[in-house]
């Protein structure tokens, strides 16, 4: 379900404007803040309704303006295709997917996923946990549509039981509202060891072709000791919850493990094997949502050029080409990029804001 049209009013630096969009590879080209980034990002929040680069809806508005709007189709195989709006106004989000207003972003998000890869996306594998946990969720939650509600509910047991530890409740009060976090918590841990263990096999395969003499391996950690049962683990440390007033051991302290030759990559990997690294990651995640046979997804790579050298970009091309996938990349000049004649199904330039097809 590739991404078919983007219109553009007053969001960044982009001049209003409509481009179309092709199911396969495509560049967009263009001078440093020339907007090649926002146009990126512009079809992220459109998709996702978030906006890669971090950003709060009031900062993605252009200068002096009080709203805007992004609005694009997502095609479908022998269906019309499916328009969707993202529209920001009076300090308010609002959410259309064919024709009817959601309020629920997972609902929005599901019909056309899409990833970025960004010069800043190497901090997957150095920042805290908390980014490594929402790259699982994300793909648990394209891959198995049913894990949102899931999440959600263990969300809300989490927060009922954390207001009773705040209350001050004894053990025996509290263990009522434990036995639903419990249930949940080890159903959230099931759907993530799933995924990973899936994801694994196919960074393998991938983060080969970019080390070849090096191996990149993942693993799961739930949250709480593996070798005990999440209620021993409650009941063990039931003081110390309730000295922290919060719970302290479940998945929202999961973490992914990313191995570098059987080390910690953030401790043992350079700069650049970091990079490698995170694309192998983002390019198998790519192909584990086509393995699944759901929506195909759209994957943005800002400033691919400055990230690698060119014999890296031919194997991050050669990849893409065998993932049936919508693709865009940004770039200052897309010459640099060494691509096999006809690859590129698109080539958009933008300049002062305002993309143009060529």
């Amino acid at each position: 379900m590739p991404l078919c049209s983007l219109d553009t009013y007053q969001f960044r630096n982009l001049q209003p404007g409509r481009i179309e969009l092709d199911a396969g590879l495509q560049i967009v080209y263009g001078d440093n803040a020339s907007g090649k980034s926002s146009l990126l990002d512009a079809m992220h929040v459109l998709c996702s309704a978030k906006s890669f680069l971090g950003a709060s809806p009031r900062k993605m508005q252009r200068f002096e303006c009080h709203e805007f709007s992004l609005n694009g189709e997502v095609s479908q195989n022998q269906h019309p295709a499916l328009k969707m709006q993202y529209r920001w106004q009076d300090s308010q989000i609002s959410l259309t997917q064919g024709g009817h207003a959601t309020n629920k972003t997972s609902e929005y998000a599901v019909i056309q996923p899409v990833q970025a890869i960004t010069p800043l996306s190497y901090k997957l594998i150095d920042d805290s946990p908390g980014i490594r946990r929402r790259f699982m969720d994300w793909g648990v939650f394209h891959v198995k549509h049913e894990y949102v509600d899931i999440w959600k509910r263990f969300q809300r047991s989490l927060s009922q039981r954390n207001a009773m530890l705040l209350q001050g409740v004894d053990k025996r009060t509290l263990s009522a509202w434990s036995r639903e976090y419990i249930l949940l918590a080890q159903q959230v841990d099931e759907f993530r060891s799933n995924y990973v263990e899936q994801l694994s096999s196919i960074v393998d395969h991938i983060s080969r072709r970019f080390l070849p003499n090096s191996r990149v391996t993942l693993k799961c950690h739930r949250g709480w000791d593996e070798n005990e049962e999440l209620n021993e683990v409650l009941e063990k440390h039931f003081k110390q919850d309730q000295e922290r007033r919060f719970t302290f051991y479940g998945p929202q302290r999961a973490e992914l493990s990313i191995r570098l030759d059987y080390k910690q990559a953030k401790d043992v990997a350079s700069r650049g094997q970091k990079k490698l690294v995170t694309f192998a990651l983002f390019l198998s995640q790519a192909s584990l949502l086509q393995e699944s046979g759901k929506n195909s997804g759209l994957l943005l790579i800002d400033d691919l050029p400055s990230e690698l050298d060119v014999e890296h970009q031919s194997l991050v091309l050669d990849i893409l080409q065998e993932l049936p996938m919508q693709v865009v990349i940004s770039c200052i000049d897309y010459q640099l990029l060494e691509m096999s004649q006809g690859v590129t199904k698109k080539r958009f330039h933008v300049k002062q804001g305002k993309a143009s097809e060529e």
